[in-house]
């Protein structure tokens, strides 16, 4: 017997300890049926945040970002980016690890409109760490083909210019590692301007590590790594199986 939807969104809406497998499951069967629910799920988030910060059980928002992204439901992203259009630690809070680890690629799998992203990055004060998934959520979106190369390229160039505010975070950081996984090359002296402004932290990367690359690869080599392992959400239960792998998985 085939789950309703109010007992899907039941079984998604509180960390119980255990993978809800059945529920992904089937939201995953009845997506069409089940993507105003996730969508109205990510909308309330954005209006509630204290109250997801408070109650540390509550999961509902995490999934609806995870299964839209999967079915690369692009009314999804302007919901997902004012959830973590925040200043201060908030977007942690809300998230964990999955800021760090896996917004990125839910950004990249729900655009159809990459200046709403940019448009992010820009903002003066957003979280340096909500910065960065924006900054490689574009290297995804070049992996796919869904822009240029030449032209996140000529972005990243002009965020380094006057783009992106001039303090050291982590943004910078992975900045430079964006520019470095499409090759550096045209970028050089931005690049080592930067470095000399302090901009960069060199535990994380270096301009010994931009030059190497340059060195070593090609515009070309660069491109053909992006493009063999494209990297979007896929798969719901196998992305939340690697953030519960302590829980038992359900029967």
């Amino acid at each position: 017997m085939t789950m309703e939807i109010s007992h899907i969104l039941e079984d998604l809406a509180y960390d119980e300890g255990i993978l809800p497998r059945e529920a992904i499951e089937a939201a995953i069967v009845k997506h069409t049926q089940i993507t105003p629910y996730l969508l109205q799920i990510l909308e309330d988030a954005t209006e509630r945040v204290p109250e997801l910060i408070n109650d540390g059980s509550y999961q509902g928002h995490l999934y609806a970002m995870y299964l839209l992204a999967q079915f690369r439901e692009t009314r999804a992203l302007p919901l997902i980016i004012k959830l973590f259009s925040y200043t201060d630690d908030t977007p942690h809070a809300v998230a964990g690890d999955v800021l760090t680890e896996d917004l990125p690629r839910i950004l990249a799998s729900v655009c159809d409109d990459e200046s709403l992203i940019k448009e992010l990055i820009e903002t003066p004060g957003i979280n340096p760490y909500v910065k960065a998934a924006g900054i490689s959520s574009l290297v995804h979106l070049v992996g796919i083909k869904k822009i240029s190369r030449d032209a996140t390229v000529r972005y990243f160039g002009e965020l380094l210019n006057y783009r992106l505010e001039k303090s050291p975070s982590f943004a910078w950081d992975s900045l430079i590692a964006a520019i470095c996984a499409l090759y550096p090359g045209e970028l050089f002296y931005p690049i080592s301007k930067a470095f000399n402004a302090g901009l960069v932290d060199v535990t994380f990367i270096s301009m010994e590590d931009v030059t190497n690359i340059i060195n070593e690869e090609t515009i070309e080599s660069c491109l053909q790594e992006l493009l063999s392992s494209p990297e979007l959400i896929n798969d719901t239960l196998e992305e939340m199986e690697k953030w519960l792998e302590d829980f038992p998985i359900e029967p």
